[in-house]
């Protein structure tokens, strides 16, 4: 009886073992997945940097055009950043070329401005430009 007691508590050990050592692994496994999702969001990201569109030059010729037309018409940065979801600070910086927003964003400030912005020595849509760059 008493060794039947020493079996069972041997198995017992060795299962509790056992199940430290798939913990373990399973939890390496899944740091190693994060790991490699991480290293592949940031090579994705890198390439989109590299878009010649995405210049600071570009971003700051773009804000002096939406400044300009802003007050041409005599709206206020708090109103025509009410219209197309950004805050005024936000549309301050894009005007300053100090912010890069998304395409959808200066086309939303186009629209509602109705201009069309200077590209290369010639006025045309945001989306046109976009469509001949690609």
């Amino acid at each position: 009886m008493i060794n039947l007691k020493v079996k069972l508590l041997k198995i017992i050990l060795e299962c509790k073992h056992f199940c430290l050592f798939l913990k373990q692994n399973i939890v390496f496994m899944w740091y190693r997945i994060f790991l490699l999702v991480f290293v592949a969001n940031l090579f994705m990201g890198c390439g989109a940097t590299e878009s010649k569109d995405l210049n600071p030059d570009f971003y700051k010729t773009i804000g002096a055009q939406i400044r300009e037309a802003r007050l041409e018409q005599g709206v206020s940065q708090q109103d025509l950043a009410d219209e197309v979801g950004v805050t005024q600070n936000g549309l301050s910086l894009i005007e300053d070329g100090l912010a890069t927003p998304i395409h959808t964003k200066l086309i939303a400030i186009q629209n509602y401005l109705d201009v069309e912005f200077k590209f290369n020595g010639e006025h045309t849509s945001l989306e046109a430009y976009m469509e001949r760059k690609k």
